[in-house]
């Protein structure tokens, strides 16, 4: 590793366990809610380095749960008396709304706890949603909101004023040291480019005109063939449980131990994809987290949210191989430089 790099995720590292030391006991057990059961690596990239970081700390996990498998009377018999953590990420707000449902309903679940939302990104625009929000939000006496950018800070402090708001990175960056261990990049990266760009809700339609000569290879998140089966196959016990509640507690040591299974699927599946490329383009943030951490250069536009840009300017911008374009020209341009000269 260069010692810019070195520098850099050290840095993200040392801030983010000071600040969650500052709300959480590691002499408490905790609850860690909505594991990510879909197919999106950035999340189970979360998911990963948010295990790890605790781990660090020395916090022990008690209790984990997706949304569909959620069980407030499990919860409490496994984690008597510790807080409960919800998973980071970029879904606090109205345009995720099953995530943000389930969200207020752990928050009305568990008034006599400790609720912290670790690093998220806001999206709340006017209406019934925020209203909704902030009545749940201020009902409750010991929310903690970890935001993970700066501006988002100070929109959230205005929107949940009852609430103990904090800065802090993104829980990905956790992951660093161990992704980087014992990878090696290929030689010969099979193409030019690797282009991953959104196709949901929170694309921005950047339309990336592919230099000439260059091979490339369009992605997406998403498990094919044999690591699609094997996503089917490891889903089996939580689905069990979701079907016949009564063997849910006998049948939690093998959801949970698939949680991990299948998160470590998702992110080594992605690993392959962007490994395929010299550089990497997509305005995904985690597509532009998981390359830093694998140290090819990748080139990075916003989403619609303008979460990537925020984030970039706060702290990911350290990464001395990620650029950031405000457009698509000037990514044809960054992108020309460093692999089409």
């Amino acid at each position: 590793m260069t010692t810019d790099f070195d520098d850099a995720i050290s840095g993200i590292q040392e801030h983010t366990l000071n600040v969650l030391k500052e709300f959480i006991d590691p002499s408490q057990e905790v609850a860690l809610l909505d594991f990510p059961n879909h197919q999106n690596a950035g999340d189970s990239l979360i998911w990963q380095g948010t295990r790890r970081y605790l781990k660090r700390l020395g916090v022990k996990v008690g209790y984990v749960a997706d949304s569909s498998r959620y069980d407030p009377s499990l919860l409490r018999r496994k984690v008597c008396v510790g807080p409960v953590l919800i998973q980071g990420g970029g879904n606090l707000g109205d345009r995720w709304t099953h995530m943000q449902r389930f969200r207020e309903r752990v928050i009305e679940d568990f008034p006599d706890r400790t609720i912290i939302q670790l690093p998220q990104s806001i999206d709340f625009g006017p209406g019934h949603a925020l209203n909704r929000a902030q009545n749940i939000f201020s009902g409750h006496p010991d929310l903690t909101l970890l935001i993970r950018d700066r501006v988002g800070v100070e929109r959230t402090k205005e929107l949940f004023p009852t609430a103990t708001v904090k800065f802090c990175p993104d829980l990905a960056f956790g992951n660093g040291s161990i992704l980087q261990s014992g990878i090696r990049k290929p030689q010969s990266p099979r193409q030019d480019l690797v282009l991953l760009l959104r196709q949901d809700n929170e694309a921005k339609s950047h339309g990336f005109p592919i230099p000439e000569k260059a091979s490339y290879l369009r992605a997406e998140w998403g498990l094919r063939g044999k690591a699609g089966l094997l996503w089917k196959v490891s889903h089996v016990p939580g689905a069990i449980s979701k079907r016949i509640p009564g063997v849910a507690p006998l049948l939690y040591p093998a959801v949970a131990a698939a949680y991990e299974y299948q998160a470590n699927l998702n992110v080594r599946t992605a690993r392959e994809i962007l490994l395929s490329g010299r550089v990497v383009v997509t305005d995904r943030l985690h597509a532009t987290v998981l390359a830093s951490l694998l140290q090819i250069p990748v080139v990075a536009m916003d989403n619609e949210t303008g979460k990537v840009g925020a984030i970039y300017r706060d702290y990911l911008h350290k990464m001395p191989n990620v650029s950031f374009a405000g457009s698509s020209d000037e990514a044809l341009a960054l992108v020309e430089r460093m692999c089409c000269p």
